[in-house]
């Protein structure tokens, strides 16, 4: 028992009540308090039957009982008039307890009895009211406003963790604290069920959920009107409702019962952004839902066709999804399912798993998509939900079934299900999985399971997911597949429509950009224009843009810029191919000297892999070395990551740490960048540190000294410097020179460089000597101007 329940009546107001559920303990708390009592005050205890349900039945009931208890009285006419003038003249003390109150007025009457009970105590102060009740009351609000009361409400009356640990300890159920913790959220505190389960369960020693699970559907079952039955039945088939869902689902029901519901204690409410929502216990959900299929399997699955409507209409494909099945309507679900694949897969895959399993199990083994999310959806590798959103209707996708030659059928349903996963997946960044899929279809092209241009699609798919990924040598092995050059060989004209050599020269523009490859300006150059303005378009335009930084020529980055930016109107808001072009316009603008508007690209598209490398570049070019590691990190801690974006965040962080003098930082992501480079095949991201700082790392290593991309001067600073060293000429400088020599960035002469670098200016004076002289220079300008400082990504 609650000790804060019996401290509150023992403080004897003039007035308390109890209100809460069936078997929330209002009758047990009263009782125990009243067996400690030994004050000498006469006690009545009456409890209300249905008889008091009419206004007059009531008043005739208190009378009877008061007659029959040695409180004779007066006859004054009528029952109601003739006990409340007894009462207010009562000239003794007298403890009036009313159990069941909500009897009272149940049909009609209940505020004017409410009205004559405060009038009494109002009246007669030696008289002390105790209401036990299931359902708010008057008395609860303008009572208090006239008598000094107390109210002990569900939330007063329910058990606590602490309370069901007690109990099982005195019963010999064993259980600990947490567990019994757990006992009371799921049961929402309810005292006679948490109470029935561990009595029962004293027996074996063990509690038993099946216990409370049983007494609280007996309970239910039990209950006297069949329209709180049916309002519970129905509104426990949604995990949490607002008001108007439930007029939806319950349309026969009064919302009196909600409110009555929500008093009692029986239905949480929590305010959200979506208004007020209401939900059930979990234990008492449970129960509630096991007796619907029981008792009323037809008004269960009414009920989800309702709220398969809802979610419908919400575009909360999942839930929608889930609702029809569970509503019997396996014909709308598989049309949802086939309508919305691409997005389906995309933000619930999860719940694609959980629908299959569900379905009827001859209809899963008929259905593709069904089998594939049984069979294959748990099995890939990152296939968990993405942040970024994905066009259901993707001409992308639309156009492959335009390559599957045989006839419409169950392999060629299944063949077009596996490639379109695969481009779902490809198109919000779960690279892993992607390639999973196209595995899949390959396979089943190659078994005989599906057409025979399944195999050179699938193969495409794999090259551009391995290009997207950063894995250049693996993206151009898949595009000199056998198959896929000799489907390739069978195009006659090119045509920006036909999606095989779209997504073909796509992925070898990307490859052999990442190898810096000498056939990547041509590559570029081949690119077709797709037919669509589509992702597959956006990708398009990256690559290119991908290139022009590359490059390095001012006009022709000027250009992509404009172009990027064009693109990035087209795309879907919240895509994956819109972050990737921003990324990809940072790269430009930084390149361009414009890193303030860089950052501003940036600041819009926090939260991603991507995201945050774009954060580390412009912070390493902005010379905000700190953030530049941070956001590095940042960017390798997230798993949904591409070989591209982590190689590129440990150049970062090598030109960052060695900018602030931690040199072994600086050589241990060096040597995590080019382990990577050499196991894919990445050159292009060594872009991100100047060629002297690359060979001071390099050092002899023939190896690593091949990963360099090649000469970064631009044609316009080859111009203003005409005498200064080429990049590819620098001669190897010591890390100490290397340190020192980006410090000259910064500071005008060797006192701010000792400072900076903790050197004394004569020793500095000695290290700029020997770079002068290995760098065929005699000033602060030349040396700088010899390695490209202060030139977009020399930073």
């Amino acid at each position: 028992m609650p000790e804060h329940v019996l401290a509150a009546l023992r403080s004897r107001r003039p007035l308390a009540v109890l209100r809460g559920p069936r078997g929330y303990g209002k009758t047990a708390a009263i009782r125990r308090w009243l067996a400690e009592l030994d004050d000498g005050v006469p006690v009545l205890y009456l409890t209300l039957t249905e008889d008091s349900n009419e206004l007059a039945g009531f008043w005739r009931e208190f009378r009877a009982f008061l007659d029959a208890h040695g409180v004779p009285v007066a006859d004054r006419g009528d029952d109601r008039w003739s006990v409340v003038s007894t009462l207010v003249e009562h000239p003794g003390r007298l403890l009036l307890v009313i159990d069941d109150f909500h009897e009272a007025g149940l049909d009609d009457g209940a505020a004017s009895i409410d009205d004559d009970l405060v009038e009494i105590v109002r009246q007669n102060d030696r008289i002390d009211l105790v209401i036990g009740t299931r359902t708010y009351r008057t008395l609860e609000t303008t009572g208090m406003l006239s008598v000094d009361g107390v109210v002990l409400g569900p939330d007063a009356l329910k058990m606590s963790g602490r309370m069901v640990h007690a109990l099982a300890q005195r019963l010999g159920v064993e259980m600990t604290l947490d567990e019994a913790e757990e006992i009371a959220i799921d049961t929402g505190g309810w005292p006679s069920a948490i109470r029935a389960g561990l009595v029962q369960s004293g027996t074996s020693g063990t509690f038993d959920a099946g216990l409370v699970d049983d007494y609280i559907v007996n309970l239910i079952s039990d209950l006297r009107f069949p329209s709180v039955r049916a309002f519970l039945l129905r509104t426990a088939v949604p995990e949490r409702f607002t008001s108007d869902m439930a007029v939806l689902i319950a349309p026969s029901m009064t919302l009196r019962i909600l409110r009555n519901l929500r008093n009692a204690g029986m239905l949480a409410e929590n305010r959200t952004s979506d208004g007020r929502m209401y939900s059930y216990a979990p234990a008492v959900r449970a129960a509630l839902l096991r007796l619907g299929r029981e008792l009323e399997p037809d008004t269960v699955r009414e009920v989800h066709r309702t709220l398969m409507e809802v979610a419908a209409g919400a575009r909360d494909l999942g839930r929608a999804l889930i609702h029809a099945i569970e509503a019997a309507e396996y014909d709308t679900a598989l049309q949802i399912i086939e309508r919305e694949w691409s997005t389906l897969l995309a933000s619930s895959p999860v719940v694609l798993v959980q629908a299959a399993n569900r379905f009827p199990p001859e209809i899963a083994a008929r259905e593709p998509r069904l089998r594939i999310a049984l069979n294959d959806l748990h099995a890939a590798p990152n296939a968990d939900s993405s942040p970024f959103t994905v066009d259901a209707g993707s001409a992308f996708a639309a156009e492959l079934s335009a390559h599957l030659n045989a006839p419409v059928g169950a392999s060629s349903e299944e063949s077009l299900a596996l490639l379109q996963w695969g481009i779902t997946c490809l198109l919000v960044g779960n690279l892993d999985a992607a390639s999973y899929a196209f595995n899949r279809a390959r396979t089943l092209g190659l078994v005989g399971g599906g057409p025979d241009e399944t195999v050179e699609l699938a193969a495409l798919g794999l090259a551009l997911s391995h290009a997207f990924e950063g894995e250049p040598e693996l993206a151009i092995r898949w595009l000199d597949d056998p198959g896929v050059l000799d489907r390739l060989g069978q195009i006659r004209e090119v045509d920006g429509r036909d999606i095989v050599v779209v997504v073909a020269q796509l992925a070898r523009a990307i490859a052999l950009t990442d190898m810096v490859d000498p056939g990547a300006q041509a590559a570029v150059a081949d690119l077709t224009e797709p037919g669509h303005r589509d992702d597959l378009w956006a990708a398009t335009v990256f690559a290119r843009a991908h290139f022009a930084v590359l490059s390095g020529e001012r006009s022709e980055i000027s250009r992509m810029s404009n172009e990027v930016r064009a693109a990035m109107r087209h795309v879907s808001r919240g895509s994956l191919i819109e972050v990737v072009l921003a990324s990809e316009l940072v790269e430009l603008l930084i390149v361009d000297d414009a890193v303030d508007v860089a950052q501003q690209v940036v600041n819009r598209f926090p939260g991603s892999a991507i995201s945050w490398a774009a954060e580390a570049k412009v912070a390493l070019a902005g010379r905000r070395y700190p953030e530049a590691i941070a956001a590095a990190n940042k960017a390798i801690a997230i798993p949904q990551r591409s070989w591209r974006t982590t190689v590129e965040c440990h150049v970062v962080l090598t030109s960052a740490h060695h900018a602030m003098g931690d040199e072994g930082a600086a050589q241990e992501a060096f040597r995590h960048a080019v382990r990577m480079a050499q196991g894919i095949g990445q050159r292009r991201p060594f872009l991100l540190m100047p060629k002297f700082l690359f060979d001071g790392f390099a050092g002899d290593d023939e190896k690593v000294a091949a990963l360099w991309p090649g000469p970064r001067t631009r044609s316009d600073e080859a111009a203003a410097a005409p005498t200064a060293s080429s990049p590819g000429d620098l001669p190897t400088l010591t890390a100490r020179e290397i340190q020192i020599l980006r410090a000259l960035e910064s500071h005008p002469g060797p006192v701010g460089i000792g400072q900076d670098l903790g050197l004394s200016a004569n020793t500095v004076k000695t290290h700029l000597r020997a770079i002068y002289r290995k760098l065929g220079v005699s000033s602060r300008v030349e040396a700088l101007a010899a390695i490209g400082a202060g030139g977009g990504r020399s930073t």
